[in-house]
């Protein structure tokens, strides 16, 4: 079930999809409030991910979820163990399950969360980590993958990853026009809209910064006529498609996929349950690198979070202060008193 599909069925009132209309009456009541509770407070990817675990554990229980003991969430998670569901993944559908739960805590005085003695912290690894040293693009692999662009704008791509950390969503929407958009030059700065809140508030922008490199790859973009190849290019948006005034993410992720095999670095590391191939690296390993390299240059945590969009900052500290057993060893040397 899509979020759009749930968007639908909230708009309309309509009769529910099947999943949720074979539950009770008051549990197919409980669901409508927790939607559309969800769909108000939240992004369409939020909505989509929660939409896709409540569904799957209640095809999977068949009775109705309002009367779940925290044993049927255990052996729930076993049965994805079996089924080879990456761990990061398990984690993510179960953390999502449980916001229904604090829902119906918070709105229906509830008295428990059945979630809540899952034990699921250390079910930190993805399929990624599982298979790789690292997580994120060396500098080596980098240049590589600058040298392997054969279009100002693939540089453009790497080079904004690189420099700024954004997300795929974020760097699909970044504009340049009218008056700049929200690019400044000056400044060698460009305001984001987070890719992550659905809701523009005060916390949802922040500024990020660039390089002398990415300001001469903007002057070939923007002011030698680069962008103006691009069927797109009459819209506000920095990166226009052969179709459109801007790329699809997808079609950004496919870029990356693109280079990085040109440059020599692209690995197949597994196929994931839908049977799609998943490659490294991707724009989040580029995005990675940004947090990595700057921590290991002593940016203090607080403002890498400030400058990578990071709500908590805990979530900065679990992404960026784990390094490779070799990184460690290089941090001793590096601090060790000459004595």
């Amino acid at each position: 079930m899509t979020a759009s599909e749930i968007k639908d069925w909230i708009k309309s009132n309509e009769r529910p999809p099947d999943w949720i209309h074979n539950q009770p009456k008051q549990t197919e009541e409980y669901l409508y409030g927790y939607w559309r509770s969800t769909i108000a407070n939240n992004s369409t990817q939020t909505v989509r991910n929660r939409s896709v675990s409540v569904r799957q554990f209640a095809e999977w229980f068949d009775d109705d979820i309002a009367d779940v003991e925290t044993s049927d969430v255990i052996e729930w998670k076993e049965d994805m163990q079996i089924e080879d569901y990456a761990y990061r993944s398990i984690q993510s559908k179960i953390y999502a399950l449980s916001t229904f739960y604090n829902w119906l805590i918070e709105r229906k005085d509830f008295d428990d969360n059945p979630v809540d003695d899952v034990e699921i912290e250390h079910f930190e690894k993805t399929k990624l980590s599982e298979n790789l040293d690292r997580e994120y693009v060396n500098k080596d692999e980098f240049q590589q993958m600058m040298e392997a662009c054969e279009t100002t704008r693939e540089k453009l791509i790497c080079r904004l990853f690189w420099d700024t950390g954004v997300r795929v969503g974020e760097i699909v929407e970044i504009k340049c026009k009218p008056n700049g958009g929200d690019i400044n030059r000056r400044n060698k700065s460009i305001e984001i809209v987070s890719g992550k809140t659905r809701k523009m508030e005060e916390d949802d922008e922040r500024t990020v910064y660039y390089s002398q490199s990415l300001e001469s790859i903007l002057m070939e973009w923007l002011d030698n006529g680069q962008r103006n190849a691009y069927f797109g290019s009459t819209g506000e948006y920095l990166i226009p498609s052969d179709e459109a005034d801007k790329l699809y993410e997808g079609t950004v992720s496919d870029i990356v996929r693109e280079v990085a095999d040109r440059a020599g670095i692209l690995k197949t590391i597994y196929t994931d349950k839908a049977g799609q191939e998943r490659y490294f690296p991707h724009p989040h390993a580029l995005r990675k690198s940004y947090g990595v390299y700057r921590t290991k240059g002593g940016m203090p945590i607080a403002y890498l979070s400030e400058l990578m969009g990071h709500s908590d900052i805990q979530t900065t500290r679990d992404e960026y202060l784990k390094f490779r057993d070799d990184d460690i060893r290089d941090a001793d040397r590096r601090y060790r008193p000459r004595v």
